[in-house]
């Protein structure tokens, strides 16, 4: 079978281990409307997802657009105030971007942050033209685990679902790309390996991740 063509990266959690500080920008924040948060449960049930989709689901209402607007902009200031001091890209992913690049691989990103978070990780890394196609929270009407951000962002690629291989550190997301019917590679900074499902290989960073490595994964099942 012809391997895959695309390499697809999820931001949080792959690009840079920074869900720690977005789980603690959560906290405080429903925390100020006297909820508490299960760090299991966000893992499990909203890592990856929207943030008006992880409003919703905390608050168990739906969330006007304005409102979730307004409240997502608190939140997000929160964690840029805590995660700022410590933004860096993960161990390896630069040097295996150019490997990749190298190889004549399309690079894409697909994350369920809006452009403001984006722009904070891409720019404040430096990375930004270091992919081909970037897939934020705006340009999709449904997030993780909807296919939807990974179908849109083959198809800025110009390659077929079935020649990605997507990272991703999130359940949601696994299922997202699964349902797009693309590989995945786990990325083990919020879940250990035995918790994906679907992963056909998995790494804490990309330290010891080569693109051939991961081209052996070969393409996703039918």
């Amino acid at each position: 079978m012809p391997r895959p063509t695309a390499f697809l990266f999820d931001m949080d959690g792959v690009v840079c281990d920074n869900m720690r500080a977005h789980e603690e920008a959560w906290r405080r924040f429903f925390r100020g409307f006297g909820l508490e948060i299960d760090a299991r449960e966000f893992r499990e049930n909203t890592m990856g997802m929207p943030t008006r989709e992880v409003l919703r689901h905390y608050f168990r209402r739906e969330v006007p657009a304005e409102e979730a607007s307004r409240l997502a902009e608190s939140k997000e200031r929160l964690y840029r105030e805590l995660y700022g001091p410590d933004l860096s890209p993960a161990p390896g992913l630069v040097e295996f971007l150019r490997a990749a690049r190298a190889r004549g691989l399309r690079l894409g990103l697909g994350t369920g942050s809006k452009a403001d978070n984006v722009a904070f990780v891409l720019d404040g890394l430096g990375l930004r033209e270091a992919f081909d196609a970037v897939v934020d929270a705006d340009a999709v009407a449904r997030g993780k685990p909807d296919p939807e951000t990974w179908l849109t962002l083959a198809a800025r690629l110009g390659v077929a679902a079935a020649d990605c291989v997507v990272f991703e550190d999130s359940l949601l997301g696994e299922e997202a790309a699964r349902r797009a019917g693309m590989a995945v590679v786990a990325v083990t900074t919020s879940h250990e390996a035995s918790e994906f499902r679907r992963a056909r290989l998995s790494a804490r960073d990309f330290l010891a991740l080569t693109p051939e490595r991961v081209l052996e994964c070969g393409r996703a099942e039918a």
